[in-house]
């Protein structure tokens, strides 16, 4: 083999090896972009683990938060098996006084300011927050149910404290707050010089100097008898941080 054949031969191998050079480059980049996918699918798997743990986390505090609603409000599943009537509320019967009136005096200092009551299973004589204010429940309608809503009760109280009258609506499905009430008597020990506040002894035998003489002639009577000498027993109501004397009588003659 002549030297110019030779040189020919050698220029046309190194010719041939350029392109098997190039598809490894090529591989390798394929290889590379590979990685890259893969690496971003981690990322989107680990994004979607997030989620579901924040998920998970939100069901899970969701339920502990029912939960705790629940024990809170054991009449709460009660109310909500009140259906809304299409008609005006039923009558008060002679039996609701006396069922309100126990649920006042079983309130303990230890029971929330209010619990939640299915608006349908408010009665008259019952109690009901308005407007931010304990009330007495002395009207209710409910009107008929529409087409695309549910029926409302429109509600009229009576500020247990000051004796103002208000009006409220609400859809007869969703809950109201209803107050804990809490009724105790204490004996009137004295009454302040300026006669604003009375000077009570509760049972367990301490002294209450904080509750204000009741206005208008129900004050002016409590005043009046107890300035001729008479032992009197006073009342008093205790509802979302306020309280009130409502009422007094003579305390009972001892048979010595």
């Amino acid at each position: 083999m002549s030297k110019n054949t030779q040189n020919k031969h050698d220029s046309e191998v190194v010719d041939a090896e350029v392109p098997q050079e190039e598809v490894v480059a090529t591989t390798e980049d394929v290889v590379a972009t590979t990685e890259d996918v893969v690496a971003s699918t981690e990322d989107v798997v680990a994004s979607t683990e997030d989620v579901v743990a924040s998920t998970e986390d939100a069901v899970s505090e969701s339920k502990e938060k029912q939960s705790k609603t629940a024990k809170a409000s054991p009449s709460k599943g009660k109310a909500a098996k009140g259906k809304a009537s299409k008609d005006d509320a039923p009558a008060p019967n002679k039996n609701n006084d006396a069922q309100f009136d126990q649920e006042i005096e079983s309130a303990g200092s230890g029971a929330s300011l209010t619990f939640p009551m299915q608006c349908s299973a408010l009665r008259i004589n019952g109690h009901v927050v308005l407007n931010g204010r304990p009330c007495k429940i002395v009207a209710m309608t409910t009107s008929k149910t529409g087409k695309h809503g549910h029926a409302k009760v429109s509600l009229t109280g009576i500020d247990i404290f000051t004796g103002r009258k208000i009006e409220d609506m609400s859809p007869s499905t969703h809950n109201m707050d209803v107050p804990n009430i809490k009724r105790e008597e204490f004996t009137l020990l004295d009454v302040d010089n300026d006669g604003e506040f009375l000077s009570l002894v509760t049972p367990e035998g301490d002294t209450k100097d904080d509750v204000k003489v009741p206005e208008g002639e129900l004050g002016e009577k409590m005043l009046e008898d107890f300035k001729e000498g008479k032992d009197l027993l006073v009342t008093v109501i205790t509802s979302m941080d306020e309280e009130a004397a409502i009422s007094y009588k003579e305390a009972p003659k001892n048979k010595d």
